[in-house]
């Protein structure tokens, strides 16, 4: 996945290049990690996976693409 820097003009082009079909896979997976570690009863393992989730550079930009883009949509 292309990462790019967060304050730089080119930072549009950038955001046209991110393959949102893997960031909102690799999103979905750790949500479906966390789900199965909640039903295991495996607390650490859970608040582990959530802090990977929130840290994800990959949950950032689709949170972002999810407020500015799909929003205005509506």
């Amino acid at each position: 996945m292309n990462m790019p820097k967060s304050d730089s003009i080119e930072n549009t082009e950038g955001w046209r290049s991110i393959n949102w079909r893997q960031v909102e896979k690799y999103v979905f997976k750790l949500q479906k990690r966390i789900y199965a570690a909640s039903r295991c009863g495996d607390i650490k393992r859970v608040r582990k996976l959530q802090q990977t989730l929130m840290r994800s550079w990959s949950n950032r930009v689709l949170a972002v693409r999810r407020v500015t883009q799909d929003k205005a949509l509506n």
